[in-house]
């Protein structure tokens, strides 16, 4: 989680530098400087009404902050382009057809340990050798073999399974991923399939 923190402020900061060094900050510097805290708060207030917010000024501000965040990963500007683009798909391919939820099970799989950097005989692998706990323990050392081993098994399902045709000819996907509580991945994904399809005679 600090590392996606890290690279998230790194994303927001390269667009805030970006747009300091436009043409048209000065603009937004007097906008800026425009804007004072009652002005906020009525917009606050309008807002959890769910009224349009009627400081032209102020929606020149969030349009600007949606231009930043709209890159940044997990901001509430990006989320929203992200459902932007799957309605889009819903029109462009139709509704999918097919909706998966894959949680790669890194406590209980020896893969998870070898991402870790532990060696273990991936041919001959004995389970009792490594406890719950050791496994955990490991795990928890070594985040980022968490995230390569959800990488590495999502990419293998999408490519050996929806690509391959299991469900069919893949016609579309779309997926998001999100951390549990345990701050572990797993994606939601939409897709789309032609195994419904009714036969037209």
């Amino acid at each position: 989680m600090v590392a996606f923190d890290v690279i998230r402020q790194g994303q927001t900061l390269s667009k805030v530098t970006i747009r300091t060094k436009q043409k048209s900050w000065k603009r937004t510097q007097r906008l800026l400087e425009s804007l004072t805290v009652e002005d906020l708060k009525q917009a606050a207030y309008e807002e959890q009404r769910h009224h349009r917010i009627s400081n032209p000024a102020v929606m020149e501000f969030l349009k600007s902050l949606g231009q930043i965040g709209g890159t940044t990963s997990g901001s509430d500007e990006r989320k929203s382009y992200m459902l932007t683009e799957l309605k889009s798909s819903f029109v462009y391919y139709g509704c999918p057809v097919i909706y998966l939820t894959i949680n790669p099970g890194d406590r209980h799989s020896p893969l998870a340990l070898l991402y870790a950097g532990i060696k273990i005989n991936i041919n001959n692998f004995i389970p009792d050798e490594y406890s719950f706990t050791d496994r955990v323990q490991a795990l928890l050392q070594n985040p980022l073999a968490v995230v390569e081993y959800f990488h590495n098994m999502v990419g293998v399902i999408i490519k050996g399974v929806l690509k391959q045709g299991m469900f069919g000819e893949l016609v579309h996907y779309y997926g998001t991923i999100e951390y549990q509580g345990r701050f572990t991945p797993h994606i939601h994904m939409a897709v789309r399939s032609p195994i419904l399809k009714l036969n037209a005679n």
